[in-house]
């Protein structure tokens, strides 16, 4: 017999295949989830290891008595997650119904989108079969705005449910208003309908700082000019809350308390498993209880006499509150304002004219002039120093501690386009696995450190955040030694593009973190954590 000329690499099988122990807890687990064998056997029959529908018929019929006990609800959910991280089936996987109470039942994901020089986090919490709650923080990038957008229709693929549908994100936050976080802002309130926007409160004449020590962008001056109504408008019919996250005091917020269970409503089918488990049936969302407040205090720091701005209009994040989801799991804004420079009391007098004959303006041209002439009344006031040092920190992390959990961590490469499986070095936990998200944050000094400590360390907030965003893209003068050792994060996540502009991450920051599992995000290489948990 003549020898075939083709090359098989080892992708046909040349003898008996054995089915790992691991790989039968798990087929024993997707049998009591109600899997047919054929579809159990695509999970795990590939070239050079294909075998026959037979061999998960025969652990079917096997008595349970012989030692091998199924995998537990989180190791399969586990495996499926990465299976539908892989190889978008997460609808498929989503339909699948377990022989327990998924109430208990969690999902979450991190992400950290490949945009250069910026910040594109997005994450995903699913409570059993319920509709899960989906949340952006920062979209921008001053490496390609194109990153943004390629980033911003990679989740629009990953979350949407319908084709031609506009997919939901609950929570939008912005940490600041620097280009390089936000410049991706149109394009996202384009593409999604969202619920609740959420940004640090800063005065207008602190905004309009931000913008003259920018050069001139009309669209970015209209956003600075009023947050609130630029949003809106962006946004379209969809008309998402705006809540301004006003200067966090002394106090941090205490434990989030558990939301009443909510009437699942009639069962039309009298099904009793749907009664047991209400959730498969109805769908509901996840509730995000948000509490907002009037606060005068702060609008009297916007600039007298100053028109066409809405801000009074939008919501204050109530003081002492949190972002709370179903009482399980919080978000925690921190605002640190109260480090930034105060404004001197003959300014608001000085510029306010100022602003008036730019937001008076009707040509491009008779803006641009407006426009210098405040650049130069804040340049002769501030100097041209660091404008922008208020930047928004936001915790997300469980209120109380898992029962079980299970994480597995993936780079998303550029050149391929997708996300692969790594050696996970991350060492989450139980107890570790919530993320703390700093934007252009700033720990460089010990007052500053301090109340971040005291605000983050009570009920246990701190010790949970297991994934840490670097400040500003690994800046020097944002960062300390002492840092990285209070945090001591399983992941240090660096957003930057190391070959433009000023280089970040900057080698000493990457010393401080180097023990604490560095991570670089660049233009071409994202980062993702995924994992399930039960209370």
């Amino acid at each position: 017999m003549t020898r075939s000329p083709i090359r098989f690499n080892g992708l046909v099988r040349q003898g008996p295949i054995t089915i790992p122990e691991r790989d039968k807890r798990i087929i024993l687990a997707m049998i009591d989830a109600g899997l047919k064998d054929q579809q159990i056997l695509a999970f795990f029959s590939q070239p050079g290891r294909d075998f026959n529908h037979n061999r998960i018929s025969r652990l079917r019929k096997a008595p349970r008595n012989s030692g091998l006990q199924p995998a537990s609800t989180v190791e399969l959910q586990s495996f499926l997650d990465r299976w539908a991280a892989s190889s978008n089936l997460q609808n498929l996987f989503s339909k699948l119904t377990f022989n327990r109470d998924l109430s208990r039942q969690w999902r979450v994901e991190y992400r950290f989108h490949p945009v250069g020089q910026g910040m594109l986090h997005s994450g995903n919490l699913r409570n059993g079969h319920r509709k899960s709650i989906n949340w952006i923080y920062d979209c921008g990038s001053v490496t390609s705005n194109k990153l943004v957008e390629d980033a911003l229709d990679n989740i629009y693929e990953h979350i949407k449910e319908k084709p031609g549908e506009k997919p939901l994100i609950d929570i939008v936050a912005l940490s600041h208003f620097d280009k390089d976080h936000v410049s991706g802002i149109v394009y996202l309130l384009r593409i999604f309908r969202v619920d609740i926007i959420i940004l640090p409160f800063m005065p207008l004449w602190q905004r309009l700082w931000i913008a003259a020590a920018d050069k001139f962008d009309v669209e970015f001056l209209r956003f600075l000019l009023d947050p609130a109504e630029f949003l809106r408008n962006a946004a379209g019919g969809d008309q998402p809350r705006i809540v301004f996250v006003p200067p966090s005091d002394d106090t941090p917020p205490p434990p989030i308390d558990p939301l009443p269970d909510p009437d699942p409503g009639p069962d039309p089918d009298g099904d009793e498993r749907e009664r047991r488990f209400p959730e498969k049936a109805d769908g509901r969302p996840l509730r995000i209880r948000v509490e907002t407040e009037h606060r005068p205090d702060l609008l009297s720091g916007e600039i007298p006499g100053s028109r066409r701005v809405e801000t009074p209009a939008a919501e204050f994040l109530r003081r002492g509150s949190v972002l709370d989801v179903e009482g399980f799991w919080e978000f925690v804004p921190y605002n640190d304002a109260n480090q930034a420079q105060k404004c001197p009391p003959s300014f608001p007098a000085s510029v306010e004219p100022l602003i008036a004959a730019l937001q008076d303006a009707t040509t491009s041209a008779e803006t641009k002039k407006a426009f210098g002439a405040l650049k130069r009344h804040y340049d002769k006031t501030f100097g041209k120093k660091n404008r922008n040092i208020i930047s928004m920190f936001l915790y997300g992390g469980p209120a109380t501690k898992p029962v079980d959990a299970n994480f597995s961590p993936e780079f998303f490469f550029e050149s391929t386009g997708g996300w692969a499986k790594y050696r996970d070095y991350t060492r989450v936990s139980t107890d570790h696995f919530a993320v703390l998200l700093t934007g252009d944050g700033s720990l460089n000094s010990s007052p500053r450190r301090t109340a971040f400590k005291n605000y983050f360390s009570p009920h246990g907030r701190l010790s949970k955040a297991a994934i840490f965003q670097v400040m500003h893209h690994g800046a020097s003068g944002n960062s300390s030694p002492e840092v990285a050792e209070m945090v001591a994060p399983r992941a240090s996540i660096f957003c930057s593009d190391p070959t433009k502009g000023k280089k970040h991450p900057h080698a000493d920051v990457v010393r401080q973190f180097w023990e604490y599992n560095c991570v670089q995000v660049d233009a071409r290489r994202g980062w993702m954590l995924y994992g399930t948990f039960e209370f």
